[in-house]
């Protein structure tokens, strides 16, 4: 996507609970033998917060560090999130620009998995950019709470972790600017999350979420064939174009904020794109888990908050969903701000 005027990142915030000691949990049973080397120290458990009051905890606190930017600003507030979010039949985007920005800001729910945030900054981009809004709030939230689903041993490749993040778009200021922003889809993998049972027609028939069994049964047929090339490629091809939009490569990208998810051996995501872990927020990911929609903004959150990148850094955001959906954006560090 190319934009006609500038666009920022007026802020980014997250609120996590506590974390819990992957060997704490390991010696409670939790952790089955699959789970226990993926280079997890530690995981965000919440305990009685759902998604969305998470959501409305990190967008307070995002609103707060947005400076020069009022509430009445924001025209639209997009949440996203992974799974369930406290009731049902529900929008809990309504309850989040409701609690955060005021009754008149439009929300809107965003349901594409752990891409739906950074999907969530490339829509509200030429939202901002056709001069509909001059701000956007970008939320996401989700508690990984039992019995819904197991977050220790859901899927082969990650633990998920509890916690809400936030962004404040801007077209007018901010302490980043957003060079580039793309989104890429290949729809014909979204079966490796629906596995091979027919279509249910009520909610809560199958706890906890067997998304793992689903792959496994996917994994047999002779539509997964060639499966992780065609990932590999929808995920090159869409982080090329951010790049080639940007009008840069990746020796000139600083950092690399990716999916919190640890396979534990190689090729990681990170090293598919050209980059070190060093290069990667993975000394975030260890210590909090995959915090699903949001790793994306609670990592570029972590590279201000520690200081690792500087005024005239370019910062690569790369997140990928099932179905699977893919985003990536580079944007500019400008100043940094003292959060």
């Amino acid at each position: 996507m190319k934009f006609t005027n500038d666009l920022y990142i007026a802020s980014a915030a997250s609120w996590l609970p506590d974390v819990v000691s992957v060997d704490e949990a390991i010696a409670a049973g939790l952790v089955d033998d699959e789970h226990r080397n993926l280079g997890y120290e530690s995981i965000a458990v919440a305990d009685g917060v759902a998604g969305p009051e998470m959501a409305v905890r990190a967008g307070r606190l995002a609103l707060e560090r947005a400076v020069g930017i009022e509430r009445d600003e924001v025209g639209l507030v997009l949440h996203s999130s992974c799974g369930f979010q406290g009731h049902e039949m529900w929008p809990a985007a309504a309850y989040v620009a409701n609690e955060t920005v005021g009754p008149a800001a439009p929300g809107f729910d965003l349901q594409q998995r752990c891409n739906a945030g950074l999907g969530s900054l490339c829509l509200a981009a030429g939202y901002v950019d056709a001069g509909f809004t001059s701000a956007v709030l970008l939320t996401t939230g989700d508690n990984f709470a039992p019995p819904w689903v197991d977050r220790w041993n859901v899927q082969l490749n990650f633990i998920f972790a509890d916690g809400g993040t936030a962004l404040v778009l801007s077209g007018r200021q901010g302490f980043a600017r957003v060079v580039s922003a793309t989104l890429g889809a290949d729809n014909s993998l979204e079966r490796w999350n629906r596995g091979t049972a027919p279509f249910a027609t009520a909610p809560g028939l199958e706890m906890p979420l067997p998304l793992r069994e689903r792959g496994l049964q996917h994994a047999v047929t002779p539509e997964a064939e060639g499966s992780w090339e065609r990932y590999e490629a929808a995920l090159m091809d869409t982080t090329r174009r951010a790049l080639s939009e940007a009008q840069v490569g990746v020796e000139d990208i600083s950092r690399v904020v990716m999916p919190l998810i640890h396979r534990g051996v190689s090729p990681e995501n990170y090293e598919l794109l050209g980059f070190t872990e060093k290069q990667s927020t993975w000394d975030l990911g260890r210590l909090v888990g995959h915090v699903a929609a949001g790793d994306q903004f609670l990592g570029l959150e972590h590279l201000v908050k520690q200081g690792t990148v500087g005024p005239g850094d370019l910062v690569l955001l790369v997140a990928a969903g099932e179905g699977f959906s893919y985003s990536a954006a580079v944007v500019e560090i400008l100043d940094v701000p003292s959060w």
